[in-house]
């Protein structure tokens, strides 16, 4: 339960408004790289591949065109920061417009368990409900998973994320046995 500690009453600890954002170095590094493996695919596509080339030579330059331009589109397009605030979250990225959730209007939080791992919450927006998904490779998931659980207390959790969020009778056993041990 010690290693717990750091994740009761998050808010409060790290403090609001408090940002988490993927490695910046790494996403701007693969967004440059894959912009010039394009680049360079097309320049070789119009200066050395010809009708002459070996079908190897005619393939590889659109090969790595496809696979550039994929990395290009996923850190483009994914999730770059979420901000915590007093009243909503924020999710930003670099390629679409942010979304913006008000504590209130959080319904649920649960696991996609898709080929890549995601959570899932669900909210009210003008009595619609949608949908947002963050991929558990983000930095510090358990982090913000416990601060979303902690700011909206009405959240309803599957099982995977009620086993991962720390509950209101784990956060008072930690302050019992606390408690207990300080008076000993």
């Amino acid at each position: 339960m010690k290693e717990l500690e750091e994740y009761l009453e998050i808010n409060k600890t790290k403090g609001l408004p408090r940002t988490y954002k993927f490695n910046q170095f790494i996403r701007w590094f693969i967004l440059i790289f894959a912009l010039l493996a394009i680049a360079y695919s097309v320049w070789l596509i119009f200066n050395k591949v010809d009708s002459s080339s070996n079908k190897f030579a005619q393939f590889v330059p659109f090969a790595i065109m496809f696979l550039a331009l994929n990395s290009f589109l996923k850190n483009l397009f994914s999730l770059n920061k979420i901000k915590f605030t007093e009243s909503l979250i924020i999710f930003k990225y670099l390629g679409k417009k942010s979304v913006s959730i008000k504590w209130e209007t959080l319904t649920k939080m649960e696991l996609n368990d898709d080929k890549r791992k995601n959570i899932r919450l669900k909210y009210l927006d003008e009595d619609i409900e949608k949908s947002l998904e963050y991929t558990l490779s983000f930095p510090n998931p358990l982090e913000i998973a416990n601060s979303i659980a902690e700011m909206a207390p009405q959240l309803e959790l599957d099982e995977f994320m009620a086993s991962v969020v720390i509950t209101d009778q784990e956060k008072q056993k930690f302050y019992q046995k606390n408690k207990n041990e300080d008076l000993k």
